[in-house]
């Protein structure tokens, strides 16, 4: 009897459909959680996606431990946004493309803007499609987010990377010229971008797993459609302003900014972990009053300190305005996500501009 049930179950293996091995071994790791939401609801039925940046970690000065590393060495596909948001991430994604696993820079691959300094933003490289309403996770060094079984004998299958291959997925043609300045690598806080994003993991993951193809093209007009309703609430829910300048903590939101027609000033710039000058925060105290403002924007993951100050000298309530970069244990605890929390930024925007 007992060899009986062990030949069923050789034959079950035998029978078993290509693609389900295929998608039992094909890994993705995407770095950051906002581009690990995407991914995990394009791809996670039939993937295991991976998120590289433990959650409740803020994602500017995270360094990959070894054992981390080790993990990316056996990936299929590794996807991470450039432009030095997380500065590991070039040196890992040359190594990749060296051991001939498929690499993708985002920021390669969609609009950006750029970021002037000032710590707002008024020249905007978007291409709008037609139907557009533009104006426009204790850390754990060796946190690693999978959400689906891994068989140890997965076949991983590495795709040769073409140094100058460029992939456009826009309908125009339209090609992103990042030779020049110094560009906002906030990309995920531009709901287009993230359209973009999402169209393209449809692409990679057909590619990785082609018997897949339809739920991965399924799966992503259904993040479409929740990327259009965002960007259609903005795009409603941020008319008739009576002020159009937000003060924030940092320069995370040039993109929500530009796209709905407000102003940011920041306390620090791109990169949280600055410190502003007595000078800026003069600037920004002044900016309060002049304006009118009742609100400074604090981010989560943040450092409060400099915000205190300008909020203490000016009079000023704060609001949290979260770039969901990560998730924290309250955020997981009651089930927020990246669509959540933008809606509820939405709302405090609302509060503190209208």
């Amino acid at each position: 009897m007992k060899k009986i049930l062990f030949f069923l179950f050789l034959f079950s293996l035998l029978i078993l459909p290509l693609s389900n091995v295929q998608a039992a071994g094909a890994d993705v790791h995407v770095s950051i959680y906002p581009i690990y939401e995407i991914a995990e609801r394009v791809g996670g039925e039939r993937l295991n996606i991976n998120q590289v940046t433990p959650d409740g970690v803020e994602v500017h000065g995270f360094e990959p431990s070894p054992r981390v590393l080790a993990q990316l060495e056996n990936t299929d596909l590794f996807i991470y946004i450039g432009q030095q948001l997380q500065g590991w991430t070039e040196n890992v994604a040359d190594n990749l493309r060296d051991e001939g696993i498929k690499v993708i820079d985002l920021t390669e691959h969609v609009d950006l803007i750029e970021y002037d300094g000032h710590h707002h933003h008024d020249d905007h490289h978007h291409e709008h499609e037609e139907d557009a309403h533009h104006d426009h996770h204790e850390h754990e060094e060796d946190a690693h987010h999978d959400h689906h079984e891994h068989e140890e004998d997965a076949h991983h299958d590495h795709h040769e990377h073409e140094e100058d291959a460029h992939h456009d997925h826009h309908e125009d043609g339209h090609h992103h010229d990042h030779s020049h300045g110094e560009y906002d690598n906030h990309i995920w806080l531009d709901f287009n971008n993230m359209i973009v994003i999402t169209e393209l993991m449809v692409e990679e993951f057909s590619q990785l797993d082609p018997e897949g193809e339809e739920v991965y093209r399924a799966n992503g007009e259904a993040v479409i459609e929740e990327l259009k309703a965002l960007d259609q609430a903005y795009e409603e829910g941020l008319q008739d302003l009576k002020n159009d300048t937000i003060i924030v903590s940092h320069a995370a939101f040039g993109y929500l900014a530009e796209n709905y027609g407000l102003k940011q000033r920041a306390v620090t710039g791109l990169d949280p972990h600055s410190e502003p000058s007595s000078q800026t925060i003069r600037e920004l105290i002044d900016l309060s009053r002049e304006t009118g403002q009742e609100y400074i924007f604090l981010e989560v993951l943040a450092s409060p300190r400099a915000v205190n100050v300008v909020a203490e000298e000016a009079g000023l309530e704060i609001l949290t305005l979260n770039p969901a970069a990560g998730l924290r244990e309250e955020d997981i605890e009651n089930n927020e996500n990246y669509f959540t929390i933008m809606y509820d930024n939405l709302e405090n925007l609302k509060k503190a501009l209208k």
